[in-house]
């Protein structure tokens, strides 16, 4: 059996390749505008959320830490927006992408910022990162020192309890068990946000980035058998498709193809799994429990 390697942002988990990527560089359009779109959206649930109201041109701008930043994109985006941006890798090939590529420094951390390191912050952020903490506790008991009073910390992970997980585990792009080590239900990030004084204002169950992959590869195990597409076989198609069209083109092309025939389908599941509260993605947002 293979060994989980830990926090999902080491060296390991990214290809040297100076763009900090795991999948084809043919997907980094795609994947760079639904990520400007998920700052989009982040920061106008963040003004609902906390009443935010700012100008750039005020003398203290908000302030949004992303935990396990990557390449910093997100951020970048956010900065956008006119807040100031902090964040942690535990990357130094992340780190390296986020500065020259985005302008953007991180924190070569495993561990939430100090209070004396961070400012008081208007969100903290945790995008398919909690999955990959080996020490979630420790994260979750720091909150309170370094968030402000009206602050909302915000976690997005792969629901282990979601129609696609259902379907067919091994397949699902959710469950990448080698460095997805505390896949944790919501049940249980609530009970460990509520034991240090955060409770959940909202909960959310898709994402433009996530949604769709994850139902689409819960369907090539299910469909056409989970031996067949495992996980490391269909994350693979994603991250080189060109080689796998040649080492293995029948298993390839179906899968591609799937990509568009399977589409009704998908669009059907993903409505089922929102209704029933199956969401393939479960995105909290916390605050003080006041």
């Amino acid at each position: 059996m293979t060994q989980p390697v830990g926090v999902y942002d080491r060296d390991s988990y990214y290809d040297t390749d100076g763009l900090a990527s795991r999948l084809s560089p043919t997907l980094n359009g795609v994947l760079f505008t639904l990520d400007w779109l998920k700052a989009w959206a982040f920061i106008r649930r963040l003004r609902q959320l906390c009443g935010l109201r700012f100008k750039r041109t005020d003398s203290i701008l908000p302030a949004v830490l992303d935990i396990g930043a990557g390449d910093g994109k997100f951020l970048y985006f956010i900065r956008d927006f006119g807040f100031r941006v902090f964040g942690t890798t535990a990357s130094t090939i992340s780190q390296g992408v986020a500065k020259t590529r985005f302008g953007v420094d991180l924190e070569f951390s495993l561990k939430v910022p100090s209070p004396t390191k961070a400012p008081p912050l208007q969100a903290i952020t945790y995008w398919h990162v909690f999955e990959h903490l080996e020490t979630p506790v420790e994260h979750v008991a720091a909150w309170g020192a370094i968030l402000a009073p009206e602050g909302v910390v915000m976690v997005e992970v792969p629901n282990v309890e979601s129609l696609g997980a259902k379907l067919a585990y091994t397949s699902w792009l959710g469950s990448d068990d080698r460095h997805h080590i505390n896949h944790m239900t919501e049940k249980e990030i609530v009970e460990l946000a509520l034991a240090h004084g955060f409770v959940v204002v909202r909960h959310e169950g898709f994402s433009l980035k996530f949604t769709y992959p994850y139902l689409w590869s819960a369907l090539l195990g299910r469909i056409f058998g989970r031996n067949r597409y495992t996980f490391e076989r269909v994350f693979n198609i994603l991250k080189d498709p060109y080689g796998r069209l040649i080492s293995n083109p029948i298993i390839t092309i179906n899968a591609l193809a799937a990509i568009v025939y399977l589409a009704p389908l998908i669009a059907v599941l993903t409505l089922y799994g929102l209704a029933s509260g199956r969401g393939e993605v479960l995105r909290l947002y916390l605050k003080r429990n006041l």
